[in-house]
């Protein structure tokens, strides 16, 4: 354990032991330095003690590792002081100009210890790679900001300050300087931050209810936990209002009425299992997440028009100052509680197409049938129960007062506003119909919710992907056909023989991926038999990256074909690195030698938890230098590596760090694996320069000793040389062309294929065949949206514009 944040932790000890006995002198006032030191090391609860000593250790132990001791007690010191300041002038401010914002409770003492960590972790994120960078403060500003809305405690405000002071002195202490860019995401960090943002709206009422001030924007969300039917002196009073005499000998809260806060938690269960949901990428989860977000947007604007017209007439006829900037705070409280969730269900609608993940139409209609079924069950339930036991209630409602109760039986009892409650239970009988219907509706729907995100088979083409990927393994395919068992494909069975096509429709063009695959896929009838297909649904087929083999057997069909790709293809057993042309491989492999770079052949699976983040961290550093979108159809991502099929090649530094990974997708062929073929290759901007060439060299090494007879480094789209004797291009091979041109800067295409090169591979063209030139407008539209689904036409004009500066400005400095 580093030895200063052993010694910060068992200072933060002794002083909250001294604390908790009583004996610690104070300063003269909230501004005296020494007042100010110890609040930093005081922790004021003695159950929070265990926790924050937990805390210090952890974030303290990782943060001394990459920023040295000295840097750790300059941050805790000098930025925990400087956060204490911030908050006692800010503190007065409030309550100077701004009595009618319900920010935070009144601030008295300095900073607390975990507002000091808090500066801790943002010191340090400027130290640290693109990644772990982005999340650091992502966590922290989730954590801060939500204690701040939620409890609005004093020290939540310290904690909301210590991120800009914590920002600053990374800054001033050598960290990376602080930039007003966005960096660009790749899918799964994107899907990362909206699960985050989902949970901090299922979490942020808890904390409201349970450690919550009252004092905060959001905590109004505390008070939704507690039933607003009491009893006082014999009476049952909703919120404080005497509605009837009791019978005699009155009723007692029962277990029943006690349970009121917890029926209102299962929303927020199902906002978690959303945010889980979310994770994993699939787009049934953030359509929940959005309805439950909405729905509480809907209840919250209805409490606020029901309840809040007394309180505007409150205020018209209050004249003292202290009483008006009450009423202004729940106000202006209830306003933002509604607006909040408004704005998360915006935000995830804005980022939808990062859950990528469809779900299959079954698991939607049994997840709507479910939750459908249940409410209806709930509302008869209640409504019918309610008519039955009429007398149970006080005063004894009609059939228009019950049906107008029933309307509001699927909220949580402790979510009805006073305003709304014409009578109330007074027997068991009654407290069960008051109670369970709304109980036993949300259960239903966290249950639903669990079976429809959670199950595997409940996600679109599954069961498809299971069956195309035994085709594949029965009988084989191009060096493309395993990315046909990505996610994002559906897939079409020949009816009559052992084939297979993957495609992706985007507007009326569905491009396949590849040609067939399985045991029958040249058999010239399986690509009509998808053409006719095709054409019984109003698509126009696009046969996509298919290699020359797979293009011969479309001949009969009579359609164009263009070339859109270049495989380049190494034979394992007759490769070596000899030759004067693949010099830059042999320098590559003696260097890694001397400077104890090493190659290791795994799978993702063996890989520990350090090594996953850290090639987590080289893909999103690379994401975050390009242009455009993560683009995928036929390109790869960390995502696809996760496939036990799917081997890697990583290279380690002589520390052991990962500086770069290549992934590798088996080519199947009727007898089972016969090679594998390149998909991702990233590396650190710091690796050793030639670390690919010692990556590919070694792995054809490693295929030759397998007994391997394919390899290939896949194809570069939009990049391919042509010879001089060939024929002039058409306008698509021009067109393509310059599109290649234009992607250059962003994904460097062209680059990839002359990289390629230092290997000395045999090439073969790839593919595109298409039915009518005159739909290539709409063709290349859909090509971009299998590449970039998020990609709307606008926004590529945008991309496109910025390139074509970027090439200007180069070829002018160039120049």
């Amino acid at each position: 354990m580093p030895r200063a944040t052993v010694a910060l932790a068992a200072v933060i000890l002794l002083v909250s032991l001294v604390q908790f006995r009583g004996a610690v002198l104070v300063g003269d006032g909230p501004f005296d330095v020494r007042e100010l030191a110890r609040s930093i090391f005081t922790v004021d609860r003695p159950a929070f003690l265990p926790v924050v000593m937990l805390a210090v250790l952890v974030v303290g132990g990782l943060a001394e590792r990459v920023i040295g001791p000295g840097r750790l007690l300059v941050a805790y010191l000098a930025g925990g002081l400087t956060t204490s300041v911030a908050g006692l002038v800010i503190g007065a401010v409030e309550s100077a100009f701004l009595p009618g914002l319900p920010l935070n409770s009144e601030v008295f003492t300095g900073a607390p210890p975990v507002a000091a960590l808090l500066v801790v972790a943002m010191t340090a994120s400027g130290f640290v790679g693109a990644l772990w960078r982005r999340r650091v403060r992502w966590a922290s500003a989730v954590i801060a900001v939500t204690l701040f809305l939620y409890s609005a405690s004093a020290s939540d405000l310290y904690t909301l300050i210590a991120l800009p002071v914590g920002l600053a002195l990374g800054v001033v202490l050598g960290g990376r300087p602080v930039t007003l860019r966005v960096h660009r995401s790749s899918h799964h960090e994107t899907r990362v931050l909206l699960a985050a943002l989902t949970a901090v709206t299922a979490v942020g009422p808890m904390i409201a209810t349970m450690w919550g001030s009252g004092a905060g924007l959001l905590s109004v969300y505390g008070w939704l936990s507690y039933d607003p039917l009491t009893v006082v002196d014999g009476r049952v009073c909703v919120a404080g209002s005497e509605l009837l005499a009791c019978p005699a000998g009155g009723w007692t809260t029962g277990p029943l009425q006690a349970s009121a806060g917890w029926i209102a938690a299962l929303p927020l269960a199902v906002l978690l299992v959303a945010s889980w949901g979310i994770l994993r990428g699939r787009r049934g989860a953030l359509g929940i997440a959005i309805a439950v977000n909405l729905l509480v947007f809907v209840g919250m604007m209805y409490v606020f028009a029901v309840t809040e017209p007394d309180t505007l007439a409150t205020l018209a006829v209050t004249r003292d100052a202290d009483a008006a900037s009450a009423v202004w705070q729940i106000l202006v409280g209830v306003a933002v509680s509604a607006l909040v969730p408004l704005a998360v269900a915006v935000t995830l609608f804005v980022f939808r197409r990062a859950a990528r993940v469809g779900s299959a139409p079954g698991a939607r209609s049994l997840f709507l049938g479910t939750v459908g079924f249940a409410g209806v069950g709930a509302l008869a339930t209640a409504f019918v129960g309610t008519m039955a036991f009429s007398h149970h209630f006080s005063p004894e409602p009609g059939p228009a007062a019950i049906f107008r109760a029933t309307v509001l039986r699927l909220l949580p009892p402790s979510l009805l506003p006073t305003e709304s409650i014409a009578f109330v239970p007074t027997t068991g009988w009654a407290q069960a119909l008051w109670y369970l219907p709304s109980a036993i509706f949300w259960t239903v729907c966290v249950i639903a919710s669990i079976r429809f995100v959670l199950s595997p088979g409940s996600a679109a083409h599954s069961g498809d992907r299971a069956r195309a990927r035994a085709v594949l393994g029965r009988g084989g395919g191009g060096a493309l056909s395993f990315m046909t068992t990505w996610t994002g494909n559906a897939y079409w069975f020949a009816p009559d023989v052992d084939a297979a096509i993957a495609y992706r429709v985007r507007g009326r063009i569905a491009v396949t991926l590849g040609g067939a695959f399985g045991r029958d896929r040249f058999d010239p009838s399986v690509a009509r038999a998808f053409v006719d297909f095709c054409g019984e649904r109003g698509w126009t087929p696009v046969f996509y990256s298919v290699d020359d083999a797979e293009n011969a057997a479309l001949d009969g069909l009579g359609w164009s074909s263009t070339q859109v790709a270049e495989e380049a293809r190494l034979d394992p057993a007759t490769w070596t690195p000899a030759g004067k042309k693949r010099q830059d491989v042999r320098t590559a492999t003696h260097r890694a030698a001397r400077e104890g770079v090493r190659a290791e052949w795994t799978t993702w699976a063996e890989l520990s938890f350090r090594d996953r983040a850290q090639i987590r961290e080289i893909s999103e550093a690379w994401v975050a230098d390009k242009t455009i979108p993560e683009m995928e159809f036929t390109l790869g991502g960390v995502e696809q590596m996760t496939d036990p099929a799917v081997r890697l090649m990583i290279a380690r530094d002589v520390q052991g760090r990962v500086v770069a990974v290549t992934s590798w997708i088996p080519v199947h062929a009727a007898s089972g694996v016969q090679g594998y073929a390149l998909d991702v290759m990233r590396r650190r901007h710091d690796a050793m320069n030639g670390v690919m060439e010692f990556v590919i060299g070694t792995v054809v090494e490693r295929l030759r000793a397998e007994g391997c007879t394919v390899l290939s480094l896949s194809g570069s789209p939009l990049a391919f040389h042509r010879d001089a004797s060939e024929v002039e291009p058409d306008a698509v091979e021009r067109f393509l062309g310059q599109l290649s041109v234009l992607l250059e800067p962003a994904y460097g295409f062209r680059s990839l294929a002359n990289f390629k090169k230092k290997f000395q591979p045999d090439f073969a063209p790839m593919w595109m065949v298409y039915p009518d030139p005159a739909q290539l407008p709409a063709i290349g539209l859909a090509l971009m949206r299998c590449y970039a689904p998020g990609l709307t036409v606008a926004r590529a004009a945008r991309i496109a514009a910025g390139l074509r500066a970027s090439a200007r400005e180069r070829a002018a400095a160039s120049a």
